[in-house]
């Protein structure tokens, strides 16, 4: 699977740089420039560094690569029409056990 415009529309929600998102990942900022670009691949390890710089497990990188296809990877993707669990993962690792339960709250009262 492409993940290369994931990357790209992950890090950019996140505020960072190419070359913040290669330091938190321990990798240059030419590694992370040619996987955007689609001029190198990526390995297990370089998955797992950045799902760690992004706070999220590999799978849901995934997440989002595979909803920018849907959408023909526009450049600038429409936020608001991502899955809930990418919306999710952009929050503050912080807040996330909140908007979990609130979630919760909200499902099981519908039932």
């Amino acid at each position: 699977m492409d993940i290369r415009y994931a990357i790209r529309f992950l890090h950019k929600k996140k505020g960072w740089t190419q070359q913040q998102l290669a330091d938190f990942s321990h990798t240059s900022k030419s590694n992370i420039s040619n996987l955007e670009n689609g001029n190198q691949g990526y390995s297990p390890a370089m998955l797992q560094y950045l799902a760690q710089a992004f706070g999220c497990p590999v799978s849901q990188i995934f997440l989002p690569a595979e909803e920018l296809a849907k959408q023909n990877n526009p450049p600038d993707p429409d936020w608001q029409k991502m899955p809930a669990g990418l919306l999710f993962m952009q929050l503050p690792e912080d807040m996330q056990p909140l908007f979990k339960k609130l979630f919760v709250e909200i499902i099981t009262q519908r039932r």
